[in-house]
């Protein structure tokens, strides 16, 4: 790649910029970053990166040129306010600590590094001395300690950046304001998305290990693994792989490896009915959405490998044990205690309804047990008179539309309609990727048009705004790609190879976890099925 020619053509877009800073990547490291005078870029950055050649004993793999737009000067305790008050992990400016730049920071630096980070305290975040310290000593040279009473009633400054990735030959122009910052500008759309569900489908594959059980996930700040399990969210990760494969055409055999470690390890069998229990730090319970995604992904499976009929007989044994657990009120108990099966909680959270009522719905038009389906009809009528729509649940979303392709009545579309059509002004404007959003449009938006072919037109028009239904599907499925490890990206974490190519919740610390990657996967699928 000619870097110089590169860098002397951004440059004179911006020939009235003071400061530009050189990032250089690779997926081996965390990205070294100096800041040079505009003036003495062209004739330094080679140097730099012979440098960083001879001390890494690698070619960078991606360059990134971040050229000085604005700058502000402000007090340092302002500067430090505003960061503990800005959205975690949502800083989009940079900040110089001197006026020489010795001491200045990309806002990727910033975010990537947790500079703020939360405390003890509920919605309270600090500026960390001790992270500050440890980045500049360790991937600054510079052998000093970060203290804020050092720059206290003292002059600070920030600043604002367009930014630039070199990767090959290519120069790929980034985003420089608002939440879409550092997002990298494409021209289709769908071919990125093709992209992603490609890559972050092959990310999930490989965390399964031989035993079956996921490597669960990495906050990648500091490339720590995280050191939990769940089994709800291994079986609906294991949907969702299964979905990516399948769209990608791909052998799914792979599945046969989480579901029998589930089989095998939490299976737990009582008289002709079973539950999925968990004993991750000897909680030893059962969920109701344990038992619930178990029976999605073996339906999901099931599509692609339909004699395996051991997993229908664990999946009907489970629906059973779903039953156990509604009362003839058609209310749920959402955890029991394992194994003695006492209550433990009565409520949990909403999502195991949705994902209880959608599992039995899935495996009635497997085996056509009636069953299931009049359980789920039983429940329809309590979510419905206790206005369940107002909680949004995407879970409630897929499992509405699943109704109505089989008993489409009217009152189950007013259902499923009232659940996005006063929510789509706060999807819009969410600055969180919230990845749950579109699987929940994409569910409503096949309950439309079913509604519409079975003569619920008038119903459609008077609950929904479609034109704006259909923008908002359009804005999610793009501003999604905000929370996908492009290199530009990964580059300033401690270990990229590591996270490249998945999906992260950044207010969660960038947190890459196989139930992250499960939702933004099934909503990209589905999107893709409808818009490609």
């Amino acid at each position: 790649m000619d870097i110089n020619y590169h860098i002397c053509e951004i440059l004179k877009n911006h020939k009235n910029c003071k400061r530009v800073f050189v990032s250089l990547g690779h997926p081996s490291m965390k990205a070294v970053i100096k800041n040079f005078n505009y003036d003495h870029v062209d004739r330094n950055v080679q140097k730099f990166i012979d440098k960083y050649r001879k001390k890494s004993g690698k070619q960078p793999t991606w360059i990134k040129i971040d050229v000085v737009t604005s700058i502000e000067s402000l007090p340092y305790e302002k500067l430090k306010n505003d960061l503990i008050q800005t959205r975690r992990n949502y800083v989009q400016y940079g900040f110089s600590l001197h006026e020489n730049w010795k001491l200045a920071f990309l806002p990727e630096e910033i975010n990537a590094n947790a500079f703020i980070r939360p405390t003890n305290k509920e919605n309270l975040f600090i500026l960390s001395e001790k992270n500050i310290t440890h980045y500049i000593r360790r991937y600054k040279d510079l052998f000093m300690v970060y203290l804020h009473k050092d720059y206290e009633n003292k002059q600070v400054y920030k600043f604002y950046t367009e930014s630039y990735l070199i990767e090959g030959n290519e120069v790929i122009k980034l985003e420089s304001e608002g939440y879409r910052k550092g997002l990298r500008f494409i021209e289709d759309l769908s071919s990125e998305i093709d992209s992603m569900i490609e890559t972050s489908t092959e990310f999930l594959k490989n965390q399964i290990q031989d035993s079956g059980q996921y490597i669960y996930g990495y906050f990648p700040h500091f490339d720590k693994e995280i050191d939990f399990y769940n089994n709800l969210r291994h079986s609906s990760s294991t949907y969702a792989l299964i979905e990516g494969l399948t769209y990608l055409n791909k052998d799914v055999s792979i599945i046969r490896k989480p579901i029998d470690y589930l089989i095998k390890n939490y299976l737990y069998e009582v008289d002709d009915f079973a539950h999925i229990y968990d004993d991750t730090n000897g909680v030893n319970e059962i969920k109701l959405g344990q038992n619930a995604t178990f029976i999605l992904a073996i339906c999901e499976y099931l599509k692609y490998a339909p004699d395996d009929q051991s997993y229908l007989a664990a999946a009907q044994k489970v629906a059973k044990g779903i039953l156990q657990m509604i009362d003839k009120d058609a209310h749920t108990v959402h955890i029991l205690n394992y194994p003695d099966l006492t209550v433990k909680e009565k409520f949990k959270i909403v999502y195991y309804d949705g994902e209880a009522a959608l599992a039995l719905l899935r495996l009635y038009q497997l085996d056509h047990n009636e069953q299931w389906l009049n359980t789920v009809k039983m429940l329809f009528e309590t979510f419905i008179q206790e206005q369940y729509w107002k909680y949004h649940d995407h879970w409630l979303g897929y499992c509405t539309n699943e109704l109505v392709q089989i008993d489409p009545q009217e009152k189950y579309y007013k259902f499923g309609i009232q659940n996005v059509s006063s929510y789509l002004d706060y999807i819009q404007q969410r600055e969180t990727t919230y990845p749950t959003f579109l699987e929940m449009l994409m569910a409503t938006y096949h309950l439309v048009e079913k509604a519409k072919k079975t003569g619920y037109s008038e119903l459609v028009k008077e609950d929904l705004d479609e034109e704006k239904f259909i923008k908002t599907i359009h804005i999610r499925a793009d501003y999604e790609r905000t929370g996908y490890f492009y290199p530009e990206i990964a580059m300033y974490f401690k270990n990229p190879a590591k996270i490249l190519n998945s999906f992260f919740i950044k207010h969660h610390g960038y947190r890459v976890r196989i139930d992250d990657i499960e939702h933004y996967l099934s909503g990209y699928v589905q999107y893709q099925k409808v818009f490609k």
